[in-house]
Order: structure tokens, then C-alpha cells, then sequence
């Protein structure tokens, strides 16, 4: 196939979004569930109360990686690799659960029916994730709890799952049905009423809206799945001609040929954890090697995408079923039985750690020291390096699967966590300029090329080079300031009207723009930057005190940032990133009072909601939005948690 196509399968499908047997999903902080209130009306009895809900954060999930994590970090950095034969890793982190994916197990058949396909020995493999269906639709006709963009792949999967029922079951439907527990009535009002919502959501979305992971390729498929199953549901709606379009173009640029032999190869491949939207596309039994199949028996982390192979390849995949009872091993929420991705494990790992590197970065300044948080810290910067060191220095964002291919954010964040923490350890730009930078722009926040920056300004080799492919193919050696320039002019360019930056991870505007903000005021102490890039410092604060600006006036009347969440007009998450932004602004803007007032009132806020949210397991799921993008919405607790107590500290 042509390299163009190849390359442009890589930018479509490149995603982060991630020892012993482990929990998949803790439920609950028992360390943070002890500490008692303090009175936070004292700054040092607040500090001393973040600093505790740290610490036990960061035991958490440590614990969570390996019991002896915090004795021997490196060691289960091994495990991520397929060299140690770890059959039995199921990874780590803590998500939500996936309507869309316990869809797809509603729809895996039982093993006869797989090799017979005879209608009387039919059954499901999960009957409990079908049965899930009619326990937990919700008040709108879907699967989510929410309307909107949003809702659109849950639904259409549940759809899917219920049509693929009953057209597998057919002349034994209604005793099938009953053998579950479940009548013909309450499947047809399940089935009309998520049949009505869909109608109305597709009426209303405008396809901009939201960029879930591969929605040109998984919409699509349900639409036409539905369209061929018995009932026959066929939608028409004023986007899907666009829809189509896009779904003919993305398809046109996927070299499936290509992507097998490089499975063939061993090399790591993003579209097997979108493999299910593929299903009347490629013939599942091709797929059905090592090349594609983790250790562990799942495809690309995905419960969706291994239940996809369970039904569509033609040999019964025992390996698959065995990974998919596994990561069943949790009772059922009102969200599904199963997460979008089983393992979250580095991009966790990596994001929490950022957050929490930030405020010990913070706590340093002020001399504040508590040695047991720094020597938790220290010991998840010796993990990441560890990773580092063994998939060569660049890293996946979920912990065990050594098919999905590295990326970029995670590898960025996890050296600038190393580097921040351990000055002496081993660091080379080279592959992560290698692998991640296209001439124009670094495919992510450009905070580690900075840090690099300064620390060869300091050691007087500020013309230090870096390798970069052309376009061409070619390797030359080009300046790092040079680099810098380029992604720093790159981002400046992607700023909305609204002065705010949009992220394809993430549906806030405040989580991109604070970073964005952050990154381009420390250029003032770069004069040299500036001056190429033909900007002043008076300049470069107006373009960005616009944002801030925009901060000001978005607020809400009870001191909360973002969209409405059940205790609040915004909710816990954005309040915390914009809280980020305002101290940034006012590092700059030291006499503005609107950023103080704004700022101490967030902050406020914050406090009076942390306990709850620290203690509460349901907490991030029953009282706050999902604004992390996959497949379908998600949200991450303990990466929320961490960027929360870090916008809490008072600095």
C-alpha cells in the first residue's frame, strides 16, 4: 500500500486515551476514607489535609500495581512487556463502566451456537450483560444517562445487541427471551423506546459536536447492523450523509493488507482497539493470532473489540471468552458491567502523577517537606522510568499490551515526571523526536521540550539538536529551539474564537486551555523565543489574558466552573483546571483583584466539596459528568482526584 495511506491510518487511529492477579477497579479509598476533617479555614490545616488525601492516593493505586510497589517499583515495570509471559495480567486503574461495551458481550453467543448456528441451541455467552439492557435503561431511552452526542454509540450498540438477539434466536424468540427472565413486552418496550431516542438524538446532532473515538467508522457499522437485522431499524437523520462521506474516506485511507502483515511482524497496531467497528470488513478469524491477540487473551484492552471476535470470527475463541469473564468480575452499575478499557494502567499512572508532581514541585518552593509523600512520589518516578527503560523509550498508555502502539502524551508526561524528580536519570530526545514530531508540530503539550530547553540554556549548549524526519523520509539534525518555535506557533493557531483550546480527549475547553496558557506564559522568561517569534511580553499577555478573561466570565453563581453536575451549576473536574489557569494568571497579573476574587471563590468551592470526593467511591459517578472521550463518555477518578488537590493547595 502507499505510505500516504499508511500514514494517515496512524494520525486517524493514534489514541491514549491505557501483577500478580490485581483488582481492575478500586471502589473505594480506604486510606483516604480515615482521614478526618480538619478545619480548612486554617491554610496550614488545609495543607496538612491535601497532603494526607495525597499520600493516600498514592498508596492506592500503588498497592493497586503490585503489593510491593513501594519496596521494589521497577519490578512490575517487567510485567509490561511480553518477554516475562504474564498470561494472567489484567492490568489496572480506575474508569467507569461502558454501556457500549457490555452491549457487545450482551450479544456474544454461547460456544454450540457459535459452532452449530442452529436457532434451538442458541444462548448467550453473558446472558447477565443482555439481561443488564432492561435492568438499566434509563429515563431518556438509552444506556448513559445522558442526552445528546454523547448517548449516540451507547444506544445504537444496546439496539444492536437486543436486534442481534432476536434474529439469532428466531422461531424459539419468546422462549429464549424467557429462559433470561424477561417477556416479549418488556423486550419490545426496551426495544421502542431506545429505538425513539436514537430517532431524536441522530435528529438533533450535528456531527462537530463531539469527536468520540472513531465515530466515523462505529456509528456506520451499527447503522447498517440495525439496518440488516430482524426487526429492521434503518435511521434517516440530516447528518448522515456526512456521516457516510466521512465513513467512505477514513475506510479509503486504512490499509488492511498493510496492517496484517505488520500484525504478522509484531508491530504495534492502534485499530485493534476499534477492531469491532471492522466487523463486516475483515474476516475475524484472520485476527485470531499473536500478532493482534494480547497474552492475556484480549484485543487491543477492549471489551468491545474481543467480544467482536467471539462473534463474528468462525473458531470460538476460548482464550477471548476466559479475558472477558475476568473483567466481569464486578458488580453491575447503572453504566454497564465492563469499562471501555480494561486497563488504563500508564495513562493513570502518568496523569496522576502529574497533577501530584506539580504540587510537590509547589510544596518544594514554599519549604514545605513531608518525606513519606516525597518518597511515594520518587517511587512512581523510578516505575515510569523503569517502563521507559524496557519499552524503549516510548510508552503505551494502557500497562500490558505490547500490540497497541505508543503514545505520545503518556511518553511526554512520564519523562517530564523522571526528569523533574531525577535529574541524573538516562534522557534522550531522540526517539521521542524520532517517533512523535512531523516537522510542524509535537503531537502533544511541548512542557518536556521546555524543560530540556532550560536545562541546556544552563549547562551553555542552548544550540543543542534534535533529529527530525521530514517529509521526505529523511533524518536531519535540527536546533531544539527550533522545534520549540514551531509547535509554540502550532498551538497559538489552534485557539477558538471563544479564546479557549479544544482537545480530542478530553470535551472540556478548561482542561486543554490551562495547560495551553501555562505553557506559552513561560516564554517571558525566554526572551530569546519571543523575539523569534516576533512577539512581546505585553504582547503575548494580551493574547493570552483573553483566556483568562474567559475564565472570569464563565463562572458560575455558586463558585463552580463547567457543565452542571448534580450538586452544583458546574461540577469538580473543570472547577479544578480553571483554578489552574487563574494561578497562572495571577503570576502574571499580580494586582488584578477580578483573578484573586475569582480565584479565592473557586477555591472555596473546591474545599467545601473535597471530603466528599475524596471519600465517596460513587462520588465520580453518580454525582459528576463524564468528559473524558473514548468510544463513548468516561471519567477517570483518580487522575480527577489528583489534578483536584493540586488546584486545591493555596499557594
Amino acid at each position: 500500500m502507499e505510505k500516504s495511506k499508511i500514514k494517515s491510518f496512524f494520525s486517524y487511529f493514534e489514541n491514549k486515551f491505557k501483577k500478580k492477579k490485581f483488582k481492575l477497579y478500586s471502589r473505594s479509598s480506604p486510606k483516604n476514607s480515615e482521614i478526618k476533617n480538619v478545619n480548612t479555614n486554617s491554610s496550614s490545616n488545609s495543607t496538612s489535609k491535601i497532603i494526607n488525601y495525597v499520600k493516600g492516593l498514592l498508596e492506592e493505586h500503588g498497592n493497586e500495581i503490585h503489593s510491593e510497589f513501594f519496596k521494589s517499583p521497577e519490578e512490575p515495570a517487567k510485567l509490561t512487556i511480553d518477554e516475562y509471559g504474564d498470561s494472567t495480567w489484567t492490568g489496572y486503574g480506575e474508569s467507569s463502566m461502558s454501556a457500549y461495551d457490555t452491549a457487545w458481550l450482551a450479544m456474544v453467543p454461547n460456544k454450540a451456537y457459535k459452532e452449530s448456528a442452529v436457532a434451538e441451541e442458541f444462548s448467550l455467552a453473558f446472558p447477565k450483560c443482555f439481561k443488564w439492557l432492561f435492568d438499566y435503561q434509563d429515563e431518556f431511552g438509552g444506556w448513559c444517562n445522558v442526552r445528546g452526542a454523547g448517548a449516540i454509540t451507547p444506544v445504537l450498540a444496546g439496539l444492536s445487541a437486543l436486534c442481534h438477539f432476536r434474529t439469532c434466536s428466531g422461531a424459539f424468540f419468546e422462549q429464549k427471551l424467557s429462559e433470561i427472565g424477561i417477556s416479549i413486552k418488556q423486550f419490545y418496550d426496551v426495544i421502542n423506546k431506545a429505538t425513539e431516542f436514537a430517532r431524536v438524538t441522530l435528529n438533533e446532532w450535528n456531527i462537530n459536536d463531539i469527536d468520540l473515538v472513531g465515530l466515523e467508522i462505529i456509528i456506520p457499522y451499527h447503522l447498517n447492523a440495525l439496518k440488516k437485522s430482524y426487526p429492521a431499524i434503518e435511521f434517516e437523520f440530516p447528518e448522515k450523509q456526512k456521516l457516510l462521506k466521512a465513513n467512505e474516506r477514513k475506510l479509503s485511507l486504512i490499509p488492511l493488507e498493510a496492517i496484517f502483515k505488520m500484525a504478522k511482524m509484531r508491530q504495534p497496531i492502534s485499530l485493534i482497539y476499534s477492531l469491532e467497528a471492522f466487523s463486516d470488513v475483515i474476516d475475524f478469524s484472520r485476527v485470531q493470532n499473536e500478532g493482534f491477540q494480547a497474552l492475556n487473551g484480549s484485543y487491543g484492552s477492549s471489551a468491545a473489540a474481543t467480544a467482536a471476535v467471539l462473534i463474528h470470527a468462525k473458531q470460538w475463541d476460548d482464550k477471548a471468552y476466559s479475558f472477558l469473564e475476568n473483567i466481569l468480575q464486578v458488580p453491575p452499575t447503572r453504566f454497564g458491567y465492563v469499562p471501555s478499557v480494561s486497563d488504563i494502567g500508564i495513562f493513570e499512572s502518568a496523569w496522576v502523577l502529574h497533577s501530584i508532581g506539580d504540587l510537590i514541585l509547589k510544596l518544594k518552593k514554599k519549604n514545605i517537606t513531608d518525606q513519606e509523600l516525597f518518597s511515594k512520589n520518587m517511587a512512581f518516578a523510578q516505575y515510569l522510568q523503569a517502563i521507559l527503560k524496557f519499552q524503549g523509550g516510548k510508552i503505551r498508555w494502557i500497562s500490558w499490551d505490547s500490540r497497541i502502539p505508543a503514545d505520545v502524551d503518556d511518553t511526554a508526561v512520564s519523562k517530564w515526571i523522571v526528569r523533574q524528580f531525577d535529574s541524573k536519570s538516562e534522557f534522550n530526545l531522540d526517539v521521542l523526536m524520532k517517533t512523535f514530531y512531523n516537522d510542524n508540530h509535537f503531537i502533544t503539550f511541548p512542557a518536556l521540550l521546555l524543560l530540556e530547553y532550560e536545562r541546556a540554556k544552563l549547562q551553555g549548549n542552548p544550540s543543542i539538536t534534535v533529529p527530525v524526519i521530514t517529509k521526505t523520509g529523511l533524518t536531519q539534525q535540527v536546533k531544539l529551539k527550533q522545534v520549540i518555535l514551531n509547535v509554540i506557533k502550532f498551538l497559538m493557531a489552534q485557539r477558538t474564537k471563544n479564546f479557549v483550546w479544544l482537545d480530542k480527549w478530553n470535551k472540556s475547553p478548561s482542561y486543554t486551555t490551562f495547560k495551553v496558557i501555562d505553557i506559552l506564559l513561560s516564554l517571558i522568561s525566554h526572551p530569546e523565543l519571543l523575539e523569534e517569534l516576533n512577539l512581546s511580553v505585553n504582547e503575548l499577555k494580551e493574547f493570552c489574558r483573553k483566556s483568562i478573561d474567559w475564565a472570569l466570565n464563565t463562572q458560575h453563581e455558586d463558585e463552580s466552573w463547567g457543565e452542571p453536575s448534580s450538586i452544583s451549576q458546574g461540577n469538580m473536574e473543570e472547577t479544578s483546571y480553571i483554578i489552574r489557569l487563574l494561578k497562572t494568571g495571577i503570576m502574571n497579573w499580580p494586582e488584578d483583584m477580578n483573578i484573586h476574587n475569582s480565584l479565592r471563590k473557586g477555591q472555596n468551592y473546591l474545599m467545601s466539596h473535597l471530603d466528599e470526593a475524596m471519600c465517596d467511591p460513587k462520588f465520580f459517578y453518580d454525582k459528576q459528568p463524564f468528559l473524558w472521550i473514548g468510544k463513548q463518555m468516561y471519567t477517570v477518578p483518580r487522575i480527577i482526584k489528583a489534578a483536584m488537590l493540586v488546584a486545591a493547595y493555596e499557594e
